[in-house]
């Protein structure tokens, strides 16, 4: 494939780009262990936009397979829009084991930190949200995001969601294929003060668009 577009985000900025059908997006963990938010807009229409509920449950079937809503995304799995149609395919991811993402969680934002007495910073929200505004979308726009590497475990046992350390490693990457014209929005995730999100380490994230 041909690379057509590059852009290495620095720790705790955003990215926005269009993504042609059929073409791919790459987005790589440089140093490892870093979680980006990633916002899908149908770029002919942006009140249609990713719904992670409907990736989980209301996906593409695969022929002949049972209906089964699930708790992650992998491989082969496709990212549906509010209107229960295919945004994206996942083509390929490196890091072990698969489908440590998050699609559960709401992105941080300011009200965050500022609920919890932290430092406050500008969250992915807000981060996505600059990205996106030349496009003319506003911050109440944004949906639930797909958290690229972010391990977010739930224990059944204790009733609750546990933010742990990603498990990608330097160079590690998931790879997708878009199935509509997308306008993407990335945060390359700022969270260090409250969780090990990004192992209290914000590092640079690369994207990457290809021509088939």
């Amino acid at each position: 494939m041909n690379l057509v577009h590059e852009h290495v985000m620095p720790p705790k900025s955003g990215h926005a780009v269009v993504v042609r059908k059929a073409q791919h997006w790459r987005v790589t963990d440089v140093e490892g262990k870093q979680v980006v938010d990633m916002a899908l807009f149908n770029n002919d229409n942006h009140r249609e936009k990713l719904s992670t509920s409907n990736s989980r449950t209301r996906y593409w079937p695969k022929p002949g397979a049972a209906y089964v809503p699930r708790d992650k995304l992998v491989e082969g799995d496709t990212l549906m829009s509010t209107l229960c149609r295919p945004m994206a395919t996942i083509v390929e991811e490196t890091p072990e084991p698969k489908g440590v993402h998050d699609v559960h969680n709401r992105m941080c934002n300011r009200f965050l930190y500022e609920s919890h007495g932290v430092e406050v910073q500008d969250g992915c929200h807000e981060i996505i949200s600059s990205a996106l505004a030349p496009y003319g979308l506003l911050p109440e726009d944004i949906p639930d995001t797909m958290d690229l590497f972010m391990n977010y475990q739930h224990s059944c046992e204790d009733g609750r969601w546990y933010i742990k350390e990603p498990v990608s490693k330097p160079g590690d990457y998931i790879e997708f294929r878009a199935e509509m014209d997308l306008l993407i929005g990335f945060s390359n995730c700022p969270e260090d003060r409250l969780t090990d999100c990004n192992a209290r380490n914000c590092t640079p994230m690369k994207v990457e668009v290809f021509e088939p």
